[in-house]
């Protein structure tokens, strides 16, 4: 009776993640062709402007963010972290690390040519920092989303000391939920800019997320 269940087990698993990760795809892709008819969409301006009004993130706590999630960065630490999975023995988790933060420099290379949104412009906002690429997805967003995504899930899944788990995924949420709110602060990137760097930052852990749970099954 057991063998019979678990393939039943199996596709339910496997058909919960396709539909979600569809789902999400799906509106990354409409955020994206919205992002490329608007520069900006209805309450960018206005949410962006009672953030820069506000004292928190603060300036100088948002460009620390930036400095720590600029997609060089985010690929020097990413890997070196796939380095030392490697030669701690986690070898598949250190590939499909590297796998990930691959995609997601093409993609977020691509996405930014083909949607080619405009920044916000000093007579919209306060620009409190530079910028040298299209507005959407916003890249210190979507680079974080991908390496500090997989970091969370690979210190909840590998045998870790608890130490190391509370560091790596305390300072995730830290970078992941500050991001957001830095970019819009310093007024390079409107609302909008940042769903899509989450949402597309999504779209590439999911799958790899799914397939170390699959080959680790086998």
């Amino acid at each position: 009776m057991d063998v019979l269940v678990r393939p039943w087990r199996y596709w339910g698993g496997g058909a919960l993640w396709g539909v979600a990760w569809l789902a999400l795809l799906a509106g990354s892709i409409a955020l994206s062709v919205l992002a490329a008819q608007h520069d900006r969409l209805p309450g960018d301006l206005d949410l962006t402007q009672r953030l820069q009004d506000s004292v928190f993130p603060g300036l100088r706590l948002s460009k620390f963010v930036r400095l720590v999630t600029t997609t060089q960065v985010v690929l020097g630490t990413g890997g070196a972290l796939a380095a030392a999975l490697w030669l701690c023995g986690w070898r598949r988790q250190a590939v499909l690390l590297v796998v990930g933060l691959v995609a997601m420099a093409l993609l977020q290379s691509g996405l930014k040519e083909l949607v080619d949104r405009p920044r916000p412009t000093a007579d919209l906002v306060e620009l409190r920092a530079g910028f040298s690429s299209p507005s959407f997805p916003t890249g210190h967003v979507m680079s974080p989303a991908v390496l500090y995504g997989l970091l969370v899930y690979l210190a909840m899944a590998l045998k870790v000391p608890l130490a190391v788990r509370v560091v790596v995924v305390g300072w995730s949420a830290f970078v992941l939920v500050l991001t957001g709110p830095a970019n819009v602060y310093v007024g390079v990137h409107w609302p909008s800019d940042v769903v899509g760097g989450y949402a597309w930052g999504a779209v590439l852990v999911l799958p790899l997320v799914y397939a170390d749970r699959m080959l680790a099954g086998r």
